[in-house]
């Protein structure tokens, strides 16, 4: 049975229109052309839709735009809207810092997007930029009594983690002696271009040292909140950003911008936001060679998470039941999956995320779990059914990587060579390094486990250089 749950849609009139329309999260994210987080983010007042993807939205709820202007205006209770409009007399007129906070919060939600659509490592540069103008519009906002400033980064520092993503890519693709795409390293040949960045040196940033919390506020003053969950989000996408510049193997700056974010969330109240941020985190130790420090972050996630939502609780323990088959605990592993599966039947319509764990999801984790555990014939079962239900894509490049895995597991070399071929395909499209490595790795057990001369065995071969070579 689902626990009853305290709603925190702050656009429960655009849950509404997408229901009236007859649309899933998933649904409306798919017709918007976002991903199902990003219209998580909007139902619950996180971000806001920009405002070139509004007439978009608007034909896909069939509305006008004067009505999507309306559903997009957040709905305050009473007795919140009453408080907040008693700290606004009591702080001062509000509405130039709000406009401020607003304004730098649509451009982290662009560059998030952009990032999403195509990762960069030459959006570094301008995500810490944005991450600088927040820490100014503290220090104004709080008359200079906020975080105190701290040195800022050099160029250098971001030079080095751009290319040391070539070099990490590169020397773990070494064996096929080729060369990294060209859409790989177009970015970092644009930040080194850059003979140094003296407007960064006199931003407020805190950046590889984290700032120290803020005093809590006294009222719930909606400035104030903002400032934090545009923090948070800032802090998140330079964190995204720095893992996968270095090749997601130095996790040491990366983890500290998603600390700064965690605390930050936790701030602002924002727990949607705490919940991604600390699984975001966990993905540097589950994917970064600490699966053990992976599961404790999602144990972290899970508890925050536990009584807001059931979706992103049981995202957590999928996560967490990833990492456990990492080191080898079949039965932890099955234990996280099984209360996964419970969570999923036991959400509710009220749910703050209802879309982040769709079947999809626990097919794909799961699949990856099996896999790692040596569970082929369960690892094929799961993965076969997720690669059905996503669309083209880096996600499924991977889901297609791991399902060659576990066919090759099995036997079926002639499945694996189809899956890894599709697989090399839509990274490529994709333009995405972490799938792209996936396919690798099962054209390499594929190379290991069967006869290279073969002309199914050569022709991947073959493509896996020429994506390379290109």
């Amino acid at each position: 049975m689902a626990k009853p749950r305290q709603s925190r849609l702050r656009r429960a009139g655009l849950a509404r229109a997408r229901e009236a329309a007859g649309l899933t999260q998933e649904a409306f994210a798919t017709r918007a052309g976002v991903e199902v987080s990003t219209v998580v983010r909007w139902e619950s007042g996180c971000t806001t839709p920009l405002p070139g993807k509004r007439p978009q939205i608007a034909r896909v709820l069939g509305v006008g735009l004067h009505d999507l202007e309306r559903l997009l205006s957040p709905e305050v209770p009473q007795v919140q809207a009453q408080t907040q409009t008693q700290a606004v007399g009591w702080e001062g007129a509000d509405d130039g810092r709000l406009a401020a906070i607003a304004g730098v919060r649509e451009e982290i939600a662009k560059l998030t997007a952009e990032y999403e659509a195509r990762p960069a490592t030459g959006l570094v540069v301008p995500a810490v930029g944005l991450l600088g103008r927040v820490e100014t519009l503290r220090e104004c906002a709080s008359g200079g009594s906020g975080d105190t400033q701290l040195p800022a980064i050099p160029a250098e520092t971001f030079l080095d983690a751009a290319e040391l993503s070539v070099s990490a890519t590169s020397s773990a693709m070494s064996a096929t002696g080729a060369r990294l795409p060209a859409w790989s390293t177009s970015a970092t040949a644009s930040i080194s271009s850059i003979p140094s960045m003296p407007s960064m040196a006199s931003m407020p940033l805190s950046t590889l040292t984290p700032p120290r919390p803020a005093a809590p506020a006294t009222t719930p003053i909606r400035w104030r909140r903002d400032l934090d969950v545009a923090e948070a989000e800032a802090a998140l996408l330079v964190g995204r950003l720095l893992w996968d510049a270095a090749g997601r193997r130095d996790s040491s700056a990366a983890a500290e911008f998603f600390d700064r974010a965690a605390r930050r969330a936790a701030q602002a109240g924002d727990s949607v936001l705490h919940v991604t941020v600390t699984l975001r985190a966990a993905f540097v130790g589950l994917y970064g060679g600490d699966p053990r420090a992976g599961v404790r972050r999602c144990v972290q996630a899970a508890v925050i998470a536990a009584p807001v939502s059931e979706a992103l609780f049981a995202l957590a323990r999928l996560h967490a039941a990833e990492g456990h088959a990492l080191l080898g605990n079949a039965a932890e592993c099955d234990r996280a999956l099984t209360t996964a599966r419970g969570a999923m039947a036991a959400i509710s319509p009220d749910d703050p995320s209802p879309g982040a764990c769709p079947p999809r999801t626990y097919q794909r984790l799961a699949g990856a779990a099996y896999l790692a555990l040596g569970r082929h014939t369960e690892a094929r079962a799961a993965l076969t059914e997720a690669a059905i239900r996503y669309e083209p894509g880096k996600t499924l490049a991977v889901v297609l990587g791991h399902l060659a895995l576990a066919c090759l597991g099995e036997g079926d070399t002639d499945a694996a060579l189809r899956h890894v071929y599709t697989s090399v395909e839509l990274a490529e499209a994709a333009q995405s390094v972490g799938a792209l490595a996936v396919a690798f790795r099962a054209g390499r057990e594929i190379v290991r486990s069967s006869d290279a001369a073969q002309p199914g065995t050569r022709e991947v071969v073959d493509r896996l250089l020429a994506v390379l070579g290109g």
